[in-house]
């Protein structure tokens, strides 16, 4: 299956097929429940009442300046107004009306958007939460990101793009049958304007709006990954004296990204300059024809104030139109992006946890256990374990011999491929080798997501993970921020963090992958006495031999295969000491 967070669904290069507002409709709304479809019908409904109150504003206008010129209005039917003054209160109902109606139908629209994308949000960060690891390790974290903050906002504008557009329509239609019953000869002057802008738009504006579009998108996604990976490096580049790559690299993508904004940021500021123009001539056509049929001088007036009212709403919407099918289509191609990621989140979905829970004092039992990745040979065997309360393993063997995978079945990350796993997975904390701290305090980020606990509760975890010390003698103490994942912390630091954390969670085992790589001889030695002492129950998986001495006992992995060493055949200078009687 092709890997989608590799494509680059926005290359202006690429050619797509043209898009239709049927089938893109369909699809669109198997996304979203029944309860956001009646909300679009209800907002289209709004949407298109705004628009009649302009048709009526304009014959209301009409009727009075036809009363303020002196004609007489008892000829007209028994719902039209008799007086100036009655015809001038109703217009400024109207217009008060419109423009309620037109805050409160944008305000919802608006509103119920930024719901729909939060929606979105939740689903996509939900999937992928969700996504078996084997699959979430093979995406591109920058993609995901992307596809969370930028692609599902883009997705959730396609729907506000179908509401205003087919209220426009709506609108457009009323209207036009308006203006021909009006005047014909009118009609046909403004259908000849609407055409041409039409034209303009559906030619020339719209097919460079959308080059732009894409090639925006495009730009913006390259500049965010070259970003990413700057931040990311940055102790790297700076040892390497290499600033001046990434500079050139982002100035040339910035550049670019800036010459696609500009246009898509010209572009409809084109269309608004025409449509504007488009009036004027439009009036102008009306005076020429009153004219030339020796019109009466104050019809005409009252017609162009109809004309006016109807026409300044009228041909922006004509514009609106085709520039809103040319965002639709960029938009439709993130409401695709959207479904089909979720499509790969529901998928690849993790299984639920077949919970299991180990027979007498035991914390793990593994039986006949083994494992692989959808491609590959089996990482591991028939493996079978079992770690009693309280005591400390040493899970040792080169690198690449699924130390890490044997972690992760524990810790329910992973499944097996056959074989039974069971372990109490709500009494289990796991701490990597790469600790993820939140930019945030030492506080937090040893509750990570727990409720609240007390400060003697924190110290405590810090105490057995050798690091109480270090954060009494700070100035803010546990309110201390710690920097992006960590940043102003040492790499030991980081890691006792991450395991006061695991401890701070009451768990009866701890599972350790190369958990105390980055502390030295002395702090690692007084971490393992202090979890020696604790009670709690370690896996710790490691190259380091000072764990050893900690150790009940010792498994190896082989090519695939657990085996348990005998303490006393290991070589003499990791022969296991009684914790009691290890000097730090």
């Amino acid at each position: 299956m092709v890997n989608r967070s590799c494509a680059c669904p926005d290359d202006p290069s690429e050619e797509k097929r043209p898009f239709s507002v049927g089938e893109g409709l369909r699809p669109a709304l198997r996304l979203v429940g029944y309860r956001e479809r009646f909300s679009f019908l209800w907002l289209i409904a709004a949407r298109t009442a705004v628009g009649l109150c302009d048709l009526l504003l304009a014959g209301a206008m009409y009727v009075l300046f036809l009363s303020l010129q002196g004609a007489s209005l008892a000829h007209h039917r028994w719902w039209m107004p008799r007086t100036t003054l009655s015809a001038a209160s109703l217009t400024a109902c109207l217009v008060v009306c419109r423009t309620l109606m037109d805050l409160l139908s944008t305000q919802s629209l608006v509103g119920h958007i930024q719901k729909l994308y939060t929606d979105l949000l939740l689903r996509l960060t939900n999937g992928y939460n969700e996504m078996q690891w084997s699959r979430f390790t093979q995406r591109n974290r920058s993609e995901l990101l992307n596809h969370a903050m930028y692609t599902a906002r883009e997705a959730a504008m396609f729907y506000h793009y179908v509401i205003e557009t087919i209220a426009a329509v709506g609108v457009v239609t009323a209207m036009t049958a308006a203006i021909v019953y009006q005047s014909p000869v009118a009609a046909f002057g403004l259908g000849i304007v609407a055409l041409l802008l039409y034209a303009v738009h559906r030619f020339l504006i719209r097919k460079e709006v959308r080059r732009a579009v894409s090639a925006r998108e495009h730009s913006l996604r390259t500049l965010q990954r070259t970003l990413a990976d700057m931040f990311s490096s940055g102790k790297e580049i700076r040892s390497y004296g290499i600033q001046s790559f990434f500079h050139d690299r982002i100035s040339d993508q910035a550049q670019s990204s800036a010459a696609s904004h500009v246009r898509v940021a010209l572009l409809p500021q084109v269309a608004r300059i025409l449509t504007d123009q488009g009036v004027v001539l439009l009036f102008l056509c009306i005076v020429i024809a009153v004219q030339l049929h020796h019109g009466d001088a104050r019809q005409m007036l009252s017609l162009l104030v109809f004309y006016f009212v109807l026409s300044r709403r009228l041909l922006p919407l004509i514009s609106q139109i085709s520039f809103t099918a040319g965002q639709m289509e960029g938009s439709y191609k993130n409401v695709q992006l959207v479904s089909d990621e979720l499509n790969d989140c529901s998928l690849y979905r993790t299984a639920p946890k077949n919970v299991s829970v180990p027979d007498g004092d035991l914390v793990i039992e593994l039986d006949e256990v083994s494992f692989l990745f959808s491609e590959g040979a089996p990482i591991l065997r028939n493996v079978t374990l079992w770690l009693r309360k309280g005591e400390i393993a040493v899970l040792r063997g080169i690198s690449g011999t699924g130390k890490s995978s044997l972690l992760n079945l524990l810790a329910g990350v992973l499944q097996p491929a056959s074989g039974f796993v069971r372990v109490d997975h709500e009494r289990v904390a796991y701490v990597p080798q790469d600790i993820v701290l939140l930019d945030d305090s030492i506080r937090n980020n040893l509750l990570f997501g727990l409720g609240a606990k007390t400060n003697a509760e924190l110290m405590d975890a810090l105490a057995v993970a050798h690091l109480e010390t270090f954060v009494v003698g700070l100035p803010l103490g546990l309110d201390t921020e710690v920097g992006d994942n960590g940043v102003l912390l040492s790499g030991g630091q980081r890691q006792r963090i991450g395991l006061a954390r695991a401890i701070l969670r009451g768990a009866s085992l701890l599972l350790l992958d190369e958990a105390t790589s980055a502390l030295d001889e002395e702090s690692e030695c007084q971490v393992l006495k202090n979890l020696s002492a604790s009670g709690v129950a370690v896996l710790l998986a490691t190259h380091r031999v000072r764990g050893w001495a900690f150790a009940q006992r010792v498994f190896r992995l082989q090519e695939g295969s657990l085996i348990e060493e005998e303490i006393e055949e290991l070589p003499v200078p990791y022969v296991q000491a009684e914790p009691a009687g290890v000097e730090c």
